[in-house]
């Protein structure tokens, strides 16, 4: 068995996601089973850690879980099994930009480590439990596809299609596919220039509306046409606005056919909820759901110079016994009436959270830039009709962690901790002393290149009876090669 221990998430160019794994000895002690963790999500795809053994090696893979024809994700990875006593004989593998397809949703190293090493080289404690660390980047998500327009002998008398469609992918926990109208924007709406248009269409998960990012590229060639990087929203219906190129099915297509590439950059669950803040001296809480399901309750607070928020976790009694659930969320105050509605995200965002079974949740305080003054005008943009502002909250990550509390696994990443901070220190000491011997050289150096030029110049009349007087003043100065 393999528990998701610790998530960490490091703020690089990347998305850098770092999971930790408590490996238990049942990987080792039963060789002919296959080991699988828990799924866990990262980069918008579901995926698993996978143990196998075969001739006395433990092998790694990482599953991708989401795999559909058509779908491909990139992924830069790195396996670490963390040793007890240094991190210095951490045992690790890595890839860039590995590819995991339909045909091949597993990649990893069968002949990882022998598992005797995990005893002898001190990795397994003496229960036979070792940590694996597993460590993403850069994860892409590409579907291609290509999508025919019918056509049959009396093509001239034939309706031509309306729609096209491609097959069914997933990213961010829903399913998704493209919606192509060669000839207009949709069904029943004016036709007249003939332009295309491309719809997103979410086809799972209509309990929320959701943010998403993408780039569409139709064609190829000299034909192709990219859109860019779309931001849309995708409503309660799966919906969303839709990109709408000024060509013509016949300028893109060959012979009928027409290939589409979507790249998935990001997709964001979205609660709105309407807060009240005009009225009673204790505002009431209005409650919201994430996209797990899990109950929340939103309350204004007023008694500042500012607005503030007051989330509480609803449903933290659900959290399984001796788990954490991390949840990372960002929140707006939203200006403005839709469809032009602004979302001003707040100070502190994205904000995020360990969550313990707990009988009831204390709440986390979250601070706006709108002032309390600005509230009781009658003319404040963030206001609704009925005294209430608009919020709204984009759930980013959830996980689920086994153990909630300090455990001697904790131990081992301390360690190491201070085992690198001793070690960049010693690095740094020696690095500090060799720019000093550095420069005390460059210096000399330049003490005797300014030697040679000065002896191979003959001097004005006179200079002779002085230059002995002046070199030995040189060369007093050149002594002192220490710098601060």
């Amino acid at each position: 068995m393999a528990l998701l221990y610790r998530f960490a998430q490091l703020p690089d160019r990347g998305s850098t996601r770092v999971f930790s794994f408590v490996v238990t000895r049942s990987v080792v002690r039963d060789p002919e089973r296959d080991v699988t963790s828990k799924e866990l999500v990262c980069g918008f795809q579901r995926w698993a850690v996978a143990f196998s053994r075969g001739d006395k090696v433990l092998g790694v893979y990482l599953v991708w879980r989401g795999a559909a024809p058509g779908l491909r994700v990139y992924v830069d990875f790195t396996f670490t099994l963390l040793n007890r006593e240094h991190f210095s004989v951490n045992e690790g593998f890595s890839g860039k930009r590995v590819k995991f397809t339909y045909d091949a949703p597993a990649q990893g190293n069968r002949n990882y480590i022998p598992v005797s090493d995990l005893y002898s080289r001190n990795f397994a404690d003496p229960n036979g439990e070792f940590q694996l660390e597993l460590s993403m980047a850069n994860v892409r998500t590409v579907f291609t596809a290509e999508v025919r327009m019918l056509t049959g002998v009396f093509t001239g008398s034939q309706q031509k299609p309306n729609k096209l469609e491609t097959g069914y992918f997933t990213f961010g926990g829903f399913d998704w596919h493209l919606a192509i109208y060669p000839y207009g924007n949709k069904e029943g709406e004016s036709r007249q220039e003939g332009r295309l248009s491309v719809y997103l269409v979410r086809l799972t998960g209509f309990d929320h509306r959701c943010r998403v990012r993408y780039s569409v590229t139709l064609g190829e060639g000299e034909r192709r046409m990219e859109s860019g990087q779309i931001e849309d929203l995708s409503d309660a219906e799966g919906q969303g606005f839709g990109w709408h190129p000024r060509v013509r099915w016949s300028d893109i297509s060959h012979k009928g056919i027409l290939r589409v590439s979507l790249e998935m950059i990001e997709t964001r669950t979205i609660s709105e909820v309407a807060v009240q803040a005009l009225g009673p001296t204790t505002l009431p809480a209005a409650p919201c759901y994430d996209r797990d399901k899990q109950g929340w309750a939103i309350r204004a607070d007023l008694h500042s110079d500012t607005v503030r928020l007051h989330l509480v976790y609803k449903d933290i009694n659900n959290v399984p016994r001796n788990h954490l659930r991390y949840i990372s969320w960002s929140a707006f105050l939203m200006r403005g009436d839709e469809p032009d509605a602004e979302a001003i995200l707040l100070p502190g965002a994205p904000f995020s959270r360990y969550y313990a079974q707990e009988p009831v949740d204390e709440g986390i305080i979250m601070e706006t830039s709108l002032g309390v003054n600005e509230v009781n005008d009658n003319h404040c943009p963030f206001l609704t009709d009925k005294g209430q502002l608009r919020i709204r909250l984009e759930w980013n990550e959830s996980h689920l962690l086994f153990q909630a509390t300090y455990h001697k696994y904790d131990d081992v990443c301390r360690v190491h901790n201070q085992q690198m901070r001793r070690e960049i220190a010693a690095l740094q000491a020696e690095n500090y002393s060799l720019e000093r011997q550095l420069f005390s050289y460059q210096k000399s150096l330049a003490y005797a290149q300014a030697q040679q030029q000065q002896a191979g110049q003959p001097g004005p009349p006179g200079s002779q009876q002085h230059s002995g007087h002046a070199e030995g003043l040189e060369r007093s100065a050149s002594t002192d090669t220490e710098y601060a």
